[in-house]
């Protein structure tokens, strides 16, 4: 049976009668087969114990240990009592062990940060190395996942730091949201002990046979990318005023972690290479304080196309030079290069912007004086009724007219530079139609790469060279992500996290359509 099909179908008994939480089930998997441990934050009666019950059914002679924490818990309720016939007899101190965590397979512990300073040393070792000092011997535990709940994070200055780096995945665990579930789990009948048919389970030789194949997981360079975006962008909140100095602090072994993470994420998809859609993991495993879980999710979300959009950067810097170079303000021996008598008026009044994305948009002729080339200033934007037009007009002392009485809807204001051969709105340039239209025929593709691997650009070859990149680069690059979202079956994604994914990679292609008509205006301003 196929790793991917194998898990797929584990994971659809395992959430039976379960709803709204098969993904706290899919990544709980996924971290029990990484050997990882789970946070799971939030109320009681969310079903945090149950998946903890639930994933025991996945491997082979599976066994659970649950405990409940308080202040008063001893390690004899969590490791085993102290064998008095041993210590009576042969002076030994060992603890019986059996039936409680050192021989677990699965283990829940609620409330986990009541646990008291011995007991959350013993954890450390346990859940980092697998190991369980026993007296004089040293137990090599059969855990494969470890649960963790609390209806709160650790307290700081209370010494639960290192205990809190060690739960890679961080899960928030709430109340039904929808209503017509909430009532389909009102109305469902008891439902008994789940039986997991064997030849889904995994045995311990399986397990141990995955843990050499998932190391041989490759790491491509596009997800380092990615992940370099990820941390810089970290860094940069880190030093925001306001955060705290470990809200947004990773450790290098927590990014091991994560890596590995990842590369187990993809073995059990059926893959042999990590890929951009394992990368929406990590909105699990990187915050640190519930108050900067979306901007988490901004980080790696955004992270996708982090790539992209720094060539797009790249372009629009090259493109704004180009315009500002072209269009420097004129000494009083010169005219304007681009004489206004040259462009096509409308109604008298008017010169028409060309591609102007919402449609037909006028530009009040005598503002054009009173708009800088180097200084942004106010303007105002609005449809006209009347004109079945998209209006632009400059804000300045002495402008007589009130978009008020013409009829105009959808008014917004707007911020306006000269440009040659046109104007710049809210950074994006537009030109003027022309009495003779410029010629806009493009260089051809081995032209405009030779100009750019050349780094001999002039102002005219600047936009036929970043219309190039864009078009035989950047776009082809971002429907090849969109592709491989739209084409994945990834087990540990969420519905939610594929729509997060999705809201950034529609987002950049905004972006990179934005870029597009800001290009092909210089191709007629420059």
């Amino acid at each position: 049976m196929r790793i991917d099909v194998q898990i797929k179908s584990l994971l659809k008994v395992m959430s039976e009668g379960i709803y709204e939480k098969e993904h706290i089930l899919a990544m709980a998997l996924l971290s029990a087969v990484a050997g990882e441990s789970v946070f799971l934050l939030g109320p009681p009666g969310t079903a945090k114990s149950l998946v903890a019950r639930r994933l025991k059914l996945a491997f082979k002679d599976g066994n659970a240990f649950e405990y409940l924490m308080s202040r008063f818990s001893t390690p004899d309720e969590i490791f085993g009592p102290v064998s008095i016939s041993l210590l009576k007899n042969e002076d030994r101190y060992e603890r019986v062990v059996d039936g409680f965590l050192p021989t677990a397979t699965i283990v829940f512990l609620d409330e986990i940060w009541k646990a008291s300073p011995s007991i959350q040393n013993a954890l450390l070792t346990a859940i980092n190395e697998r190991i369980f000092q026993n007296g004089r011997k040293t137990l090599s535990l059969p855990m494969k996942g470890l649960i963790a709940a609390s209806n709160e994070l650790p307290a700081e200055d209370e010494g639960l730091e290192a205990l809190w780096d060690r739960f890679l995945v961080r899960m928030v665990s709430n109340c039904i949201q929808t209503e017509s579930t909430f009532y389909k789990m009102i109305r469902q009948e008891p439902i008994g002990d789940i039986a997991m048919p064997t030849d889904l389970q995994i045995t311990d030789e399986v397990y141990e046979s995955w843990q050499h194949s998932i190391n041989l997981v490759a790491i491509p360079d596009d997800v380092c990318k990615s992940i370099s975006a990820i941390r810089k962008r970290l860094k940069d909140e880190a030093m925001q005023e306001g955060h705290k100095e470990m809200d947004y602090y990773v450790s290098d072994r927590r990014w091991k972690k994560c890596f590995h993470l990842m590369q187990t994420a993809a073995f059990l998809n059926g893959r042999t290479t990590i890929d951009m859609t394992d990368v929406p993991i990590l909105f699990h495993c990187l915050w640190n304080t519930a108050e900067i879980i979306p901007t988490i999710i901004d980080i790696v979300a955004s992270s996708l196309t982090a790539d992209l959009d720094m060539q797009m950067e790249t372009l629009q810097k090259e493109i704004d030079q180009a315009i500002k170079k072209k269009s420097r303000p004129v000494k009083k021996e010169e005219k304007w290069r681009n004489q206004p008598e040259k462009f096509t008026s409308v109604n008298c009044f008017y010169y028409n912007i060309r591609n102007f994305p919402q449609g037909k948009c006028l530009f009040y002729k005598t503002d054009y004086n009173h708009v800088d080339v180097v200084k942004a200033s106010d303007g105002i934007l609005y449809h006209d009724a009347q004109k079945k037009a998209w209006v632009v007009r400059a804000i300045y002392t002495g402008s007589l007219f009130d978009y008020k009485a013409q009829n105009a809807e959808d008014v917004r204001k707007v911020k306006l530079q000269k440009c040659n051969g046109g104007i710049i709105i809210d950074k994006t340039p537009y030109a003027f139609e022309r009495m003779m239209p410029l010629s806009t025929t493009s260089l051809s593709s081995n032209k405009a790469q030779e100009l750019f691997v050349d780094n001999s650009l002039t102002e005219e070859s600047v936009a036929d060279t970043a219309f190039y990149t864009l078009q035989k680069d950047i776009m082809p690059e971002l429907v090849k992500l969109q592709e491989l979202f739209a084409e994945s079956k990834h087990l540990f994604l969420s519905d939610d996290d594929r729509k997060m994914a999705q809201k950034y990679l529609d987002s950049c292609e905004k972006r990179i359509k934005e870029l597009k008509v800001k290009i092909r205006n210089a191709q007629q301003l420059l």
